[in-house]
């Protein structure tokens, strides 16, 4: 293998681990917290991990333990800080906090549990420390340590994915390469949609000697997540060992594709981390997403930047313009009418209501919005078109036949008008001659 590019898949493999470890612990997390000592500052807190504003959300939670030094919910989220800052050290140092507290609490194995539930919560906390601190100590190359804090999640939370994941992905780093395909066995048993374990079979594959096999892997990894560029390169690699030399080609030039995706996106993200609040970068993130067709980045992106700006509507009129591309006219919808909740003279977004809203078969509120685009814009044929297609559907044929023929009249080159101006002349005169 080459043994250069898998060092630096392997240091990018930990990049996406990390986020992909942050993602689930939020989602586990979450609930927990709605369920014990949830404050809006705790959320707010929260929600600037998500947008990663890491020094907003470190001012937020150091200000609630200010108050509550034994609050764990905070303790955990400023832990988990800590870690996508690389800052380690505090990171460990605020986990193994959590951890002398959750064992402070614990009664004693003969006391009565008054509250099971208040029990579970402190277990699923406790799994969740323990898998954090194996992935810091993955990232530190303490594997040994890291072996042991997985190895202790997995009591906690046996039916997790992630923790059998982290176990073996050790494991693949320690070269034990049967306990790492028991350790992923156990995570697709949880998971089977868990993208880069089907990754590591492949290598694990590739490095026995089995091209077959990680050929497999390796394109069900892709069918899970195809924007990953490893992938693509080490599908190559397997086919170049079974001689396939055209599909090794074919792959070499995904891979080049996906890397080009992954440095542009990379560097606007990079760029963000230094100036969160850019618009214009945002934006740009979000048209690369789009060329290569990763729609769920995108709308991601979009979400984000409504989230950072809630009085703009640009974000408003970005995404619903996606989700009508996409044909999910009960999303954009709201999305157009915040637009003109903010800026009411935006015609597009009139315009565009008006042909969702026909979409809907709800010509009144389609109508409405059109005349509305119209009364603001007397000129734009556009609006007078879909008023033509509203009239044709409900079957008003004289209505939109004279709408044709204005828009005719106001732009003597509209091809599409004229054509549908004599299509329902003709139909009127066959109704006609028919009765």
């Amino acid at each position: 293998m080459d043994a250069g590019y898998e060092h630096h898949r392997w240091t990018l493999g930990k990049h996406v681990y990390r986020i992909l470890i942050l993602t689930a612990i939020l989602l586990w997390f979450i609930p927990s917290v709605s369920r014990t000592e949830t404050t809006p500052t705790l959320q707010q807190g929260v929600e600037y991990v998500k947008l990663r504003l890491y020094p907003q959300a470190v001012d937020v939670f150091k200000s609630i333990l200010s108050h509550q030094p034994a609050n764990v919910d905070a303790l955990f989220q400023l832990a988990n800080v800590y870690k996508l800052q690389d800052e380690l050290e505090l990171g460990i140092q605020t986990f193994n906090t959590i951890l002398e507290q959750l064992a402070d609490q614990n009664p004693p194995p003969s006391t009565t549990i008054a509250n099971p539930e208040n029990v579970s919560i402190r277990e699923r906390i406790h799994g969740l420390t323990h898998l954090a601190l194996s992935e810091i100590y993955c990232k530190q190359s303490k594997l040994d340590i890291a072996e042991q804090h997985a190895k202790e999640a997995i009591q906690r939370r046996p039916t997790d994915a992630d923790t059998h994941y982290r176990l073996g992905y050790i494991y693949t780093h320690q070269a034990k390469f049967d306990a790492a395909l028991a350790s992923f066995k156990r995570t697709l048993a949880r998971n089977p949609d868990f993208a880069e374990v089907y990754e590591w079979l492949g290598l694990i594959a590739l490095m026995q000697q089995k091209p077959q096999q990680a050929v497999e892997y390796y394109q069900k990894a892709i069918e899970k997540k195809p924007y990953v560029q490893s992938a693509y390169y080490n599908l190559a690699k397997a086919y170049r060992l079974l001689g396939d030399t055209e599909a090794a080609t074919e792959q070499l030039k995904l891979f080049q594709r996906m890397k080009t995706y992954y440095d542009r996106t990379y560097a606007i993200e990079g760029a963000l981390a230094e100036d969160p609040m850019n618009t214009m970068l945002r934006l740009k993130l979000a048209e690369v997403h789009l060329e290569h067709k990763h729609i769920s980045a995108a709308a991601a992106t979009y979400q984000a930047l409504i989230r950072l700006h809630p009085n703009l509507t640009v974000g408003y009129d970005k995404l619903a313009r996606l989700y009508m591309n996409l044909n999910m006219p009960q999303r954009a919808i709201p999305l157009l009418q915040k637009v003109l909740e903010l800026d009411p003279n935006v015609v597009e977004a009139h315009v565009r209501l008006g042909w969702l809203y026909t979409v809907l078969k709800a010509f009144d509120k389609a109508e409405s919005h059109l005349q509305t685009a119209i009364e603001k814009m007397p000129q734009l044929t556009l609006a007078y078109h879909g008023l033509a297609e509203i009239y044709t559907q409900q079957g008003h044929l004289q209505k939109a036949i004279d709408t044709y023929r204005y828009i005719t009249e106001i732009e003597p080159d509209d091809r599409e008008a004229w054509e549908a101006l004599h299509n329902l002349e003709r139909l009127k005169k066959g109704s006609l001659t028919t009765q």
